[in-house]
């Protein structure tokens, strides 16, 4: 064991015991419900979470096409202004830990998670629905696209909790199997949707607005698989015996703040946010790809689909080959390969491709597949590391947290990237300077590879939930297992101290307040400084 680098967190609170009375849960028996509602998943409840995710990916990037040339054509946006509207867009996913939040501490009808997921389609439907009746606008257009954010991000954090929940029962041979099951799944249905997208405009009278009016009507595939979720009501009993909202809210916001101080939490946080906020010249180069080169909506829609299968196996990749390397060396060299791989960009900007007598679109895809493979390489570990260092209880929310810190770090990506192409002088149809843009980025993310240490060098396995029955009362057993040790502190528990060789004493785990206050910090200032940004550019847009 690498007790000194592995992720290892507490499974709820160490000094709570397991039989005192939860704060949160209310009673022993609410918290055997609890417990029970935790217990393994059965196969039809896996495969509706599969099956969810499977319908996300058909249906998320179907308008994608649809959305770039209405962008460009409709709205005539210059690149820093579509950056620029991205960010605001994009302000939904900050949003996550709010929508995890409130679905963990306030049910609705007695369910904390199938009523904020139908909240969110409702949302998205109507959203798209207006954005296809209304005449484009800059301004609306943005607000309506943001509520899709919104709609979209509520109904992901639903699916993101439960495969939270449920990976809680998995071993160490199988750990990320779920995740990354659901993931490809969204992969591969994202090219069936893309390549839907892509093809619905050769459908006579098919515009932009009617592929949104029907993407809207797609979504309402989501809905069988979602009613058949089960999930465990909380009935008015146990609503009776918890304490008032606002209490329980506080009781919540205090756990995650201890779980947050956490140096195996808040570091890898820190590095999640740092690694996100670089910039990308990937708005520049879709208009390039529009303007400069001619791209089709079918063409571009091969592109996307390139990019999601280069992404699935990217993601297969690293679970088949790479899961026990070495996360330091690991992330080093992906960050290495993924900046040399993007300067390949160059080639095309330069034409040097035709001069080889590669076309335009054959080159794309090659260079796309290359950059997505490395891209996708860095994602997985990175979404698994998310997923495994939320603690039991709190999993919803500080996960929803610690993906809003990474959604905080891409829109200050994003917000970098219109202040670079505004300043390279790059516009809807001048690209002189494009590849000092990308030469630029490629250079700025390989600055990336000085936060490593912040990274585990290995992760361990998440322990599962575990329900006994002592004296005819079931109690969750919380006692403050480390992940990928539980079975050894059992073992441990029945012998003597002496026998342990550590006198029954734990390593403390290493806090600090300063380094949890400095996430939330960068959190705050970095959304608040790329909305104004942001806001300002879209007020002289307009």
């Amino acid at each position: 064991e690498d007790n000194g680098e592995t992720t290892s967190l507490l499974i709820g609170q160490g000094d709570r015991g397991r039989h005192q009375k939860d704060p949160l849960l209310g009673s022993k028996a609410e918290a055997s419900d609890e417990s029970a509602r935790r217990m393994a998943p059965s196969a039809l409840q896996l495969w509706c979470i599969r099956m969810l995710w499977a319908v996300l990916g058909v249906t998320n990037p179907f308008a994608g096409v649809a959305m770039r040339f209405f962008m460009v054509e409709d709205l005539q946006a210059s690149p820093q202004l579509q950056a620029m509207m991205g960010v605001l867009i994009g302000f939904g996913w900050n949003l996550k830990m709010v929508v995890a939040f409130t679905s963990d501490v306030l049910p609705i009808g007695g369910y904390r998670r199938k009523p904020y997921l139908y909240f969110g389609l409702i949302l998205y439907m109507v959203s798209f629905l207006l954005l296809g009746a209304l005449p484009p606008q800059v301004g609306v257009a943005t607000a309506l696209m943001c509520f899709i954010t919104i709609g979209q991000m509520t109904m992901g954090v639903m699916c993101d909790t439960l495969i939270v929940e449920n990976m809680r029962h998995e071993s160490k041979e199988t750990q990320g199997k779920l995740q990354t099951e659901c993931w490809c799944l969204m992969t591969l249905g994202g090219i069936i949707g893309t390549l839907g997208g892509g093809f619905i405009f050769y459908a006579p009278g098919i515009t932009n607005a009617k592929v949104f009016m029907i993407n809207a009507m797609l979504k309402l595939l989501v809905v069988p698989f979602a009613m058949m979720l089960l999930e465990k009501r909380v009935t008015r009993a146990h609503a009776l015996d918890r304490p008032p909202v606002i209490e329980t809210m506080k009781l919540r916001s205090n756990e995650m703040w201890v779980a947050l101080q956490n140096n195996k939490v808040w570091q890898p946080t820190m590095f999640i946010f740092l690694f996100a906020m670089f910039p990308n010249p990937g708005t520049a180069m879709t208009n390039f790809f529009i303007n400069e080169l001619g791209f089709s909506e079918e063409e571009l829609s091969y592109i996307a689909v390139v990019a999601s299968v280069s992404g699935a196996l990217g993601m297969y990749a690293y679970y088949r080959f790479f899961k026990e390397i070495n996360w330091h060396w690991f992330f080093f060299w992906v960050i290495i390969t993924a900046s040399a791989l993007s300067l390949t960009q160059l080639l095309l900007v330069f034409h040097i491709n035709r001069k080889w007598g590669i076309p335009d679109l054959v080159f794309a895809l090659g260079d796309e597949t290359v950059v997505d493979v490395t891209n996708a390489l860095l994602a997985m570990p990175v979404l698994i590391l998310v997923a495994s260092i939320c603690p039991l209880g709190v999993e919803s929310s500080l996960y929803a947290l610690v993906t809003s810190v990474q959604a905080a770090g891409g829109t200050v990506g994003g917000t970098i990237s219109g202040l670079l192409i505004r300043s390279f002088g790059i516009t809807l149809h001048n690209y002189d300077n494009l590849w000092k843009l990308i030469v630029l980025c490629a250079g700025l993310k390989v600055l990336s590879v000085f936060f490593i240490p912040m990274l585990p060098s290995k992760l361990a396995r998440p322990a599962p939930a575990d329900v006994s029955v002592e004296g005819g009362d079931e109690e969750e057993k919380e006692g403050g297992a480390l992940v990928g040790e539980r079975d050894d502190a059992e073992q441990q528990q029945q012998q003597p101290a002496e026998a342990r060789g550590d006198e029954g004493e734990e390593e403390p785990l290493k806090k600090s307040k300063f380094g949890a206050a400095t996430v939330l910090f960068l959190l705050v200032v970095g959304i608040c400084w790329s909305l104004g940004q942001s806001s300002a550019a879209l007020a002289e847009a307009s």
